[in-house]
């Protein structure tokens, strides 16, 4: 198996649907790569509806098994790197619809990368949208795409590219991030003592600063990222009265001290 897509997911019935059509869809072989999502406590029928699947991808379905109110993101990925079979890794937030070739181009950017020697972890591109659902699903906006036109018109597209291949940790998020699942093995993983949506820089660090990795920026490796109408935002997942206080200490007191 060359690459294994991990996806946890929280309340996310409706965009879950369209990133399984998207995937179906890829022009990477559906057995080259498999799909393992983790479900963290939906309530929605998220869960349910993976568990229902009968479509032609590779489908791996576990649950954190805490309730709805217990953030479990990063013990998600967690699971997620256990249960794949892939060489590679790619982290992909369950609110993120990726372009019809990013799977292949991700592959292929590994390749690329393996042949120059050293570690490298892929930071993909992704464009935040509120869109109309049509246009998420006719993916008009995926095939629209030209990264030649983003590099002239959007600001953080632009420092991105200019550090394109030595990225900061802090640069390269969770939401579409890739490297071999024998260095994430070997770092140990996400840091499940943050406790807050978006705190997962730790892991990046790691693999920087223990594992001799260098982060690259592959814009030709794209999607849509925002969920559906009627679906959880990021925001709802983070703000609850107990992630609050624990996202100010975490703040006050710096991340290895929370």
């Amino acid at each position: 198996m060359k690459l294994s897509v991990i996806i946890p997911t929280f309340n996310r019935l409706r965009t879950m649907k369209t990133i399984l059509r998207a995937l179906e869809n890829q022009t990477l072989p559906l057995g080259e790569f498999e799909v393992v999502t983790i479900d963290d406590g939906s309530t929605d029928g998220t869960l349910e509806l993976l568990k229902g699947y009968r479509g032609p991808l590779n489908l791996e379905i576990e649950s954190t098994g805490l309730p709805p109110q217990e953030y479990g993101y990063l013990k998600a990925l967690n699971q997620g790197i256990s249960l794949a079979k892939g060489t590679y890794l790619l982290f992909m937030d369950s609110d993120m619809v990726p372009r019809y070739d990013a799977l292949k181009k991700l592959i292929e950017a590994h390749r690329k990368w393996g042949s120059q020697g050293g570690k490298v972890a892929i930071r993909a591109w992704w464009v935040r949208r509120k869109s109309p659902i049509k246009m998420w699903l006719k993916g008009t906006l995926l095939r629209q795409y030209s990264p030649r036109k983003a590099l002239q018109r959007d600001k953080k597209f632009q420092k991105l590219y200019k550090r394109r291949e030595n990225l900061r940790p802090q640069d390269a998020p969770s939401a579409f991030f890739s490297v071999r699942r024998e260095l994430a093995v070997a770092v140990d993983g996400f840091p499940e003592h943050a406790r807050c949506y978006g705190m997962d820089y730790e892991f990046q660090a790691r693999l920087v600063n223990l594992a001799g990795v260098r982060i690259v920026f592959e814009p030709e490796i794209y999607a849509i990222h925002g969920p559906l109408p009627g679906d959880i935002h990021a925001e709802a997942y983070r703000w609850t009265k107990r992630l609050k206080d624990t996202y100010r200490n975490i703040g006050r007191k710096g991340l290895s001290d929370s």
